[in-house]
């Protein structure tokens, strides 16, 4: 954090400005996507990263102003890097939805595959809907915070989800795709070179021209293929299996 002082009225006041992505707030990671299409007025705006109120804002001199702006062109880089989950949970019709870890730790093979097939397919509040979901009731710290996965409860969710607000959806592309990059395609590079960029539409991602569960039974055989099994693995045992595989068989070649 950046430490900034104010003088206005006869006052000293000591402002935190952040100065990387992992270091904004969930409150502020929505302020920069809300800004991004437009709609928050630019006092409004660095109001809301510096934590300086708009009126004081606007008190102070152009020459300083430049100088705090400036503070803050890292939201400026076209390829954010940053490792925390900062948006750890959204809000749609009044109810709060609980996302996935930052690495993906507690995603399943399942969820990915849908998650994943959605993103590519540009059906993005379908994918938030899959990895968004409602907090466990008892919740004891002890398993996943979210209740568990299924398909029929991210149909279910997406009445909700058709409402998400266009910040919280920004922000989820933004996060998904950020970490995904950082915690799977820079973990598993054997497995995402064959991985497109964009797939066409489908409804069931799972049966659409480009298919994890395809590429999983083309390299492993189905004498590995159990669907329900591998469905609940974590995402990273999966990957590491398949990077594992196309590893090995570019060295027989």
């Amino acid at each position: 954090m950046n430490e900034v002082r104010i003088d206005t009225g006869g006052r000293t006041a000591t402002y935190s400005v952040p100065e990387s992505y992992d270091e904004l707030t969930r409150d502020q990671l929505l302020a920069v996507c809300a800004a991004s299409d437009g709609r928050t007025a630019e006092s409004d705006f660095y109001s809301a990263l510096t934590g300086i109120d708009v009126e004081t804002w606007e008190s102070v001199p152009p020459e300083k102003r430049y100088f705090l702006k400036r503070l803050l062109d890292f939201l400026s880089d076209k390829e954010p890097a940053f490792s925390k989950q900062l948006l750890p949970w959204v809000e749609a019709d009044g109810v709060r939805f609980i996302g996935y870890q930052p690495s993906f730790s507690n995603t399943t093979w399942e969820e990915f595959i849908y998650a994943d097939g959605y993103m590519l397919s540009g059906r993005f509040r379908e994918a938030a809907a899959v990895l968004y979901r409602p907090q466990r009731d008892g919740y004891t710290g002890e398993t996943d915070r979210r209740i568990p996965f299924s398909i029929y409860g991210t149909d279910t969710r997406m009445k909700s989800f058709a409402r998400l607000s266009d910040d919280q959806l920004t922000a989820f592309v933004l996060c998904y795709k950020t970490l995904r990059q950082r915690n799977l395609e820079a973990k598993y590079p054997n497995v995402f070179a064959h991985s497109p960029k964009q797939r066409r539409t489908s409804p069931n991602p799972t049966t659409s021209a480009f298919s994890w569960v395809g590429i999983h039974r083309d390299l492993m055989g189905d004498q590995f293929y159990d669907e329900s099994k591998f469905y609940a693995s974590n995402v990273h045992v999966i990957l590491g299996r398949l990077d594992r595989v196309i590893r090995e068989s570019r060295t027989k070649r």
